[in-house]
């Protein structure tokens, strides 16, 4: 990808900038001759460690006109000691997609702001999701929408695998195009992540327990991640009409989803009555006790708020 002169001159300053942070100690120089004209590494030194000429690195310096390839970029990144988001900054700076994540994200690295904000979605159904498509975080409003959710396994709980449920097809009346919606978009979001085991492993266990899921692969579409709009046949609601729409997290490799009614406000209503139902039968004594089989369990000392109880605890 052709850059502009602009972004060569801010990559050169970049990258001598990440230089002169870097001091000949850290990284194992104890010798160093003559008197030093930067506080840190010397060019001669960092392309020694980048694995270039001199010559070369002192042309990227000079912002000239050269080509900068992904391999020499993560030199550079492995020399100069960049973390993941300087390293994206390096590679978007060269006009190159930057390195993608080798791993999906997983629940300890969501933030805790971002899991709060999560639980002021309730009484909308909303949940956090990583690139593979993991649920790492729902609020009650999730649980009220998909009642079956908290019966599935751990590693079940993926919203491309909860398509090609026989309950999740009871609750799509337009399965079949939201199915090929769900493939398409995965395919489209996850292209550069395919080859890694996490990944690779989901996809070949879909295409053998789902004939319809192998062909929907197969097929190769592509979807936009854009808002869309989806019908549901919910066991309670009845035919019910949800917009949802995707808010990107900043600083971890995830996305918030919150689905939200498009023509009835009165569901948002609705949706209160069976969050609160959820929470009464939780406070329900079994045997004589509070039952807390896991942290969605309400604590014996819940609380309520002016909003209507208090959902702090519905964190996965």
């Amino acid at each position: 990808m052709a850059i502009t002169e602009q972004q060569r001159k801010e990559l050169a300053a970049f990258i001598r900038n990440r230089r002169e942070r870097i001091t000949p100690e850290a990284v194992g120089i104890k010798n160093s001759y003559g008197r030093r004209r930067t506080p840190g590494l010397r060019r001669e030194e960092l392309a020694q460690l980048a694995g270039v000429s001199v010559t070369w690195y002192t042309w990227l310096e000079q912002a000239r006109r050269i080509r900068v390839s992904s391999q020499i970029l993560n030199g550079l990144a492995r020399a100069l000691r960049l973390d993941a988001t300087e390293t994206g900054h390096l590679f978007r700076l060269a006009g190159e997609l930057p390195p993608s994540v080798q791993a999906p994200c997983l629940r300890e690295h969501i933030p805790e702001q971002y899991l709060t904000f999560l639980d002021l979605q309730d009484p909308l159904p909303a949940f956090i999701v990583n690139h593979r498509f993991d649920v790492l975080a729902w609020n009650q409003g999730f649980c009220a929408l998909f009642p079956y959710f908290e019966s599935l396994e751990h590693g079940r709980r993926n919203t491309l695998v909860m398509m090609f449920d026989e309950r999740a097809r009871e609750m799509h009346p337009n399965w079949e195009q939201d199915a090929l919606e769900a493939a398409a978009l995965f395919r489209a979001q996850a292209a550069d992540q395919l080859a890694h085991p996490a990944y690779a492993k989901m996809i070949e266990e879909l295409q053998v327990e789902h004939p319809e899921f192998q062909e929907l692969w197969e097929r190769r579409d592509l979807a936009p991640s854009v808002p869309s709009v989806r019908l549901f046949d919910h066991p309670t609601l009845g035919r019910i009409e949800l917009g949802y729409v995707k808010l990107r997290l900043a600083g971890v490799h995830a996305t918030l989803v919150v689905y939200q009614p498009v023509r009835d406000n009165r569901l948002i209503a609705r949706f209160s009555d069976l969050v609160e139902e959820r929470i009464r039968a939780r406070l329900r004594p079994a045997g004589g006790s509070v039952g807390r089989p896991d942290r969605q369990s309400v604590p014996e000392d819940i609380s309520r708020s002016p909003g209507g109880l208090d959902h702090r605890w519905s964190r996965a």
